[in-house]
């Protein structure tokens, strides 16, 4: 499964201009002169291609397609190679498979708490101008950052009372680095509205300093700063697009803002409501079940979770290798959310997820944090389904897209296993093994052949005419760079469209 994830999960940055943006604008604002979204640019036996698919995958896929003299057209047919693997992963049943459908199954869920939360939240949030300024002016005034280290006390006195006797600031500066210290662990060029969205504490205190000045020491989560204000300046815009992006970009920023605040409230009356306990010996179990994969042993031992294992079977009923199915993990007034449910919710985000290890108390509560989190996202499921959000239009559209992708994934994912178990038949006993570009290329060759196999057994039709009528941001330009996007504040991380791998470069 982690296979799968991680070839459709290709995480670089943060996205949310897409969730402020209903999808048929943005089709409408590049295509809304040319060609409908319904329009088919492709049929691969049964599936149908439109034309809004294929924006948006070729919109949000790898840079190079785009680089190429055809660039539509080269996209298009890694699209349609794996709308192929697709079909023969339905035909071999791999999307029942319920490591592959419960993936399914959390996107889904997504986007339909995605459409929920706009419908709900955004389309309620009204555009303060006086607030949209604010945003827009912080956003043009750049400083550039530097400060002085210590994880102690001590070591900021020795800092200050040098400064006190009239050593020089950047001198001091400059004697942090080393082999494992370097320029950009100490300094900073970030815009205000950068600071203050990210770091409060310290833009408010750079708010009241002047350039060439430096802060008192500061003290953050036991450890201790003196920051310099090397540099402060406004940006001044001149051409009317740029001017343009930056206010859009400050409404965008507005209602991010907004939108955060309304649904971190509307969660947490979600969750009130239902009054959530967690269990015990449930709670304990999981806890030492997570420590065996997660944890070194020698953690794991120092921490006794191996006898807490044992109690926490004992006091469930359960013994060692007995299936855990049915345990309840979380209670409510309404409904008990099942440890088996906790796992499988776990497994499909264990890629991104990280545990606080530092000691048995931050462990537990990191587990604890993610129980809640689990929990969030079975409310909102719930609440999504009875509010009819599965079967909005846009969801169920964006939901086959996904299903044929991750159909895809399952099938590439067998596909490169039965190379690795094959090779591992051949290799026992041997002391080489073959390198990872032998099997991408091994992995290359299968995909290919059961590719070609697959369009003896279903047509595929290509209309041309409608995609060139397809506007999209870039093609054909040989410098164009490669740029992720990903959505991580909903329920599961992954990019805002489903695209072709990256991995199809090495196809050309």
């Amino acid at each position: 499964m982690q296979k799968i994830l991680r070839n459709i999960f290709i995480v670089s940055c943060t996205f949310f201009g897409v969730c402020n943006i209903s999808a048929q604008t943005y089709f409408d604002m590049k295509n809304k002169e040319t060609v409908n979204n319904y329009e088919v640019v492709a049929e691969v036996g049964d599936i149908k291609i439109t034309a809004e698919e294929f924006f948006y995958s070729y919109e949000f896929g790898p840079a190079f397609p785009k680089r190429k003299s055809d660039s539509k057209e080269t996209h298009l047919k890694y699209l349609i190679n794996e709308k192929l693997l697709a079909l023969e992963s339905y035909k071999e049943g791999l999307i029942n498979d319920e490591e592959v459908s419960s993936l399914f199954d959390d996107i889904q869920a997504d986007l339909a708490t995605e459409e929920m939360f706009k419908e709900e939240i955004l389309s309620k949030i009204k555009i303060d101008s006086a607030a949209v300024d604010t945003i827009f002016h912080s956003k043009q005034v750049e400083l550039e950052l530097k400060w002085l280290y210590s994880h102690d006390e001590e070591g900021i006195k020795a800092y200050w009372l040098s400064l006190y006797n009239n050593v020089s600031f950047d001198s001091l500066f400059v004697k942090q680095f080393n082999d494992s210290v370097f320029l950009d662990m100490r300094s900073l060029r970030t815009t205000f509205y950068s600071l203050r969205k990210n770091n409060p504490l310290l833009a408010q205190i750079v708010d009241t300093m002047e350039a060439g000045h430096y802060s008192a020491p500061i003290h953050v989560n036991s450890e201790w700063y003196i920051v310099k204000l090397e540099n402060i300046w406004r940006d001044m815009i001149t051409s009317e697009t740029e001017l343009n992006k930056l206010r859009y970009e400050s409404e965008q920023a507005f209602l991010k803002n907004n939108m955060d605040r309304e649904s971190d409230n509307y969660v947490d009356n979600l969750l009130r409501n239902e009054n959530p306990i967690i269990k015990k010996h449930a709670f304990n179990f999981l806890r030492a079940y997570l420590g065996k994969y997660i944890l070194p042993s020698e953690q794991y031992e120092e921490w006794d979770l191996e006898k807490i294992l044992e109690s926490a079977l004992s006091n469930l009923g359960l013994t060692r290798g007995e299936d855990y199915t049915g345990v309840e993990l979380v209670v409510t007034e309404k409904k008990s959310y099942l440890l088996d449910e906790f796992i499988t919710w776990y497994r499909n985000r264990s890629h991104y997820i990280k545990f606080d290890k530092s000691d048995i108390n931050s462990f537990s509560r990191s587990i604890e944090n993610l129980i809640w989190l689990m929990l969030r996202d079975k409310l909102l499921t719930q609440r999504a389904k009875e509010n009819g959000y599965f079967e909005n239009n846009w969801v169920k559209t964006q939901s086959n897209w996904w299903r044929d992708k991750i159909a895809y994934s399952a099938m590439r994912n067998k596909l490169a296993n039965s190379i690795l178990l094959a090779n591992e038949e051949v290799n026992t006993g041997s002391e080489s093994e073959p390198s990872p570009d032998d099997l991408s290329i091994e992995l290359i060759a299968k995909m290919f052949r059961m590719i070609q196999a697959s369009k003896a057994k279903y047509d595929v039709v290509i209309n041309s005419e409608v995609l060139n009528r397809i506007s999209v941001s870039e093609e054909n330009d040989p410098k164009v760079v490669d740029f992720y996007s990903a959505k991580k504040g909903g329920l599961i991380p992954r990019p805002p469209y489903p695209t072709i791998d990256n991995e199809r470069v090495n196809w050309e």
